[in-house]
């Protein structure tokens, strides 16, 4: 109901009442006490009580209002935790009070990992249910001098007063972290989510509420960035990593807006037929004060800061047109595989995305691989197949990446129209020295065998590790032993060193 409509709503009861106490509280006196010496004295207790009345209804309405302004001022509307507004005010009284008596106090941050896949892939109000199980689970872990907060979307904030580390708070937090992880939505009951976090300490990570809660925020972070429902506790050196990680990110950001960043190509053999039959496409940055950025330091943080998809379209873009340019495409290179990101597949955009990418191409689309990590088609499993179905049907190609290394690779195979897997290269290292690496990668072959799969043996570095998966069965290999990943005129090079070996074996 609007505030008019609410105010009008109020008068006309007030009027309805005034008038039906007027009308009938005279008759009444009247009825009984018209003769009486008392009338008048009745008439006054009688205005009296009606002002009683009105007064208390007034108090009543008037309590409400400001309770539910207090609400909305201090409270998060959806769980009724505390806003940040109030919590940092709150918190500064708790610090002024540990103060005064020297004492310890602690502060949480927690964050709950892939929160998203539930608006986006369930429904906004199953998400919604969600937060308001995880308010009720912190109520409950937490005593009642805890200060907890609501931030926004799937960040909470507690502060703990008279609390010391590791002994008061570590079993709390496992215990919140727990708690978090049992939680089920019964529109995906399947679904189950952690919950990193990060802690900051009075008066070791600072004196005001502001400090603590950067403080744990920066831990916070990092935990996300370390393992999904880990911790982490803030500490000098965990800022500078942070401050060089943002100025990284910014970097980054400006790299892939100016185009700065360079592709390279790793080709893939079939050893038995001593050719090519394949490339998969890098990504490199080479930063101008830095020098060369490595992969595994960058694509995290694109990942993790909504850079990625900016980077995928980049490598296809960037990739298409050299191999055109240079006349390899179809005639030298049969296939280019593409690494992609479980983000890629986020949003209505991601298959337009995809097929303007690729329209750059002058021939047949079946001479594309998309390459994805299990780990990565689960978080989205529904959009990542509803894409891929749709390139498929052009004749793009998909490989599973890192295969093995999940937890439901076979379920994955099933729902997905996977052409191609990749043994990692984590089970080639050893493959000659550990007998279950080895069990695992003939298991692999055997099973790729049977569903008339591609394999491709990936990290192969040494002529034992080769020779030992050429006779398990694996006919196509990618490593440092065949070829170190290249730019466009080195490959060139090595295409026709190639072409001329063959002509001389021949």
């Amino acid at each position: 109901m609007s505030p008019r409509r609410a105010a009008a709503a109020i008068a006309f009861l007030y009027l309805f009442l005034g008038y039906i106490w007027i009308s009938f509280s005279d008759r009444f006196l009247l009825t009984i006490a018209a003769e009486s010496s008392y009338l008048t004295e009745l008439q006054t207790y009688k205005g009296w009580t009606y002002v009683t009345i009105t007064a208390g209804l007034l108090y009543l309405l008037a309590y409400r209002a400001l309770q539910r302004e207090r609400n909305l001022s201090e409270r998060d509307g959806l769980t009724l935790l505390l806003n940040r507004h109030m919590f940092e005010r709150e918190l500064a009284s708790e610090i002024q009070y540990a103060h005064d008596n020297q004492q310890n106090l602690s502060v949480i941050m927690l964050n709950i990992d892939g929160f998203k896949q539930i608006n986006s892939h369930v429904s906004l109000e199953a998400g919604d249910k969600f937060l308001i199980a995880v308010a009720g689970e912190l109520r409950e872990a937490c005593h009642q001098q805890a200060l907890i907060a609501r931030f926004g979307n799937d960040e909470f904030a507690i502060a703990l007063p008279d609390s010391t580390w590791p002994d008061d708070v570590l079993p709390l937090l496992q215990q919140i972290q727990r708690r978090i992880a049992h939680i089920r939505i019964s529109e995906s009951p399947q679904l189950s989510f952690t919950a990193s976090a990060g802690l900051a300490l009075y008066p070791r990570d600072g004196s005001a509420a502001s400090e603590l809660i950067d403080a744990a925020d920066l831990a916070l972070e990092q935990a996300r960035q370390t393992e999904r429902g880990s911790y982490k506790l803030y500490n000098a050196e965990l800022s500078a990593i942070m401050s060089n990680k943002a100025r990284l990110l910014f970097d980054l950001k400006s790299a892939i807006e100016k185009r700065q960043l360079t592709v390279v190509y790793q080709p893939q053999f079939c050893v038995s037929e001593n050719r090519m039959t394949g490339l998969e496409v890098l990504v490199r940055w080479n930063h101008p004060e830095r020098g060369i950025i490595p992969p595994c330091d960058f694509i995290p943080l694109a990942e993790q800061n909504g850079l990625i998809c900016g980077i995928t379209d980049f490598v296809m873009q960037q990739a298409i047109s050299e191999l055109t340019e240079y006349g390899l495409l179809y005639r030298d290179v049969q296939r280019v595989s593409f690494n992609v990101s479980a983000a890629d597949f986020n949003g209505n955009e991601s298959c337009d995305r995809f097929l303007s990418n690729l329209a750059l191409l002058p021939g047949d689309w079946s001479v594309i691989e998309l390459e994805l990590t299990e780990s990565a088609a689960l978080l989205n499993l529904e959009g990542v197949k509803q894409v891929l179905e749709k390139l498929t049907e052009k004749g793009v190609q998909v490989s599973l990446d890192d295969f093995g290394t999940g937890y439901s690779s076979l379920n994955t195979l099933r729902l997905l129209p996977i052409k191609e897997v990749k043994i990692d290269q984590s089970f080639v290292k050893d493959i000659v020295q550990n007998k279950q690496d080895a069990k695992l990668v003939k298991t692999i072959l055997a099973m790729a065998q049977a569903l008339h799969l591609r394999v491709v043996a990936e990290g192969v570095e040494t002529h034992a590790q080769a020779n030992y998966l050429m006779k398990a069965g694996c006919e196509e290999f990618q490593g440092y032993l065949y070829a170190r990943p290249m730019p466009i005129n080195h490959l060139v090079t090595f295409i026709n060193n190639l072409k001329q070996q063959q002509r001389a074996q021949s």
